[in-house]
């Protein structure tokens, strides 16, 4: 969990005053999960560092910031802007007290998915969030 939690502050971090928000999906199964990409490069080109490449397309001047994007618990990025549609977990616990978005309940629902070991939102005006087996795990208010 620390690595995920890291990985998105890094991210956040470095994106800067542009930083448009992350998904970020764990899964070394990336065909098994119900994902569609956003734009027709939906593998990534090569990079040195993950936080940087990640960074650098979570700004909103990039044309693939949005939706989600798969890495395998190996740390390896396999997937970039993957729409991304969990079925609803009816039983999960929901924090309506924080003011949070499509993305949050993605990452939350899809967390349950048996292919994703664990999920993390990153967004400027919410914070960082992890999952995992359908619950929230960890939260941070890095505003």
């Amino acid at each position: 969990m620390q690595g995920l939690r890291e990985l998105l502050y890094s991210v956040q971090s470095k994106a800067g005053p542009d930083f448009s928000g992350v998904g970020v999906l764990v899964c070394d199964e990336p065909e098994n999960i119900p994902i569609y990409p956003l734009r027709p490069l939906s593998v990534p080109r090569a990079h040195t560092a993950l936080d940087d490449y990640l960074a650098e397309i979570s700004t909103l001047s990039s044309e693939f910031h949005d939706g989600f994007h798969v890495i395998s618990t190996q740390g390896q990025l396999l997937k970039v802007a993957q729409y991304f549609s969990p079925p609803i977990v009816s039983s999960a616990t929901i924090d309506y007290r924080r003011r949070f978005g499509g993305r949050y309940l993605a990452a939350l629902f899809g967390s349950a998915l048996s292919p994703v070991s664990m999920a993390g939102i990153a967004s400027h005006g919410f914070g960082i969030a992890l999952f995992r087996d359908g619950i929230e795990v960890h939260f941070e208010d890095t505003a």
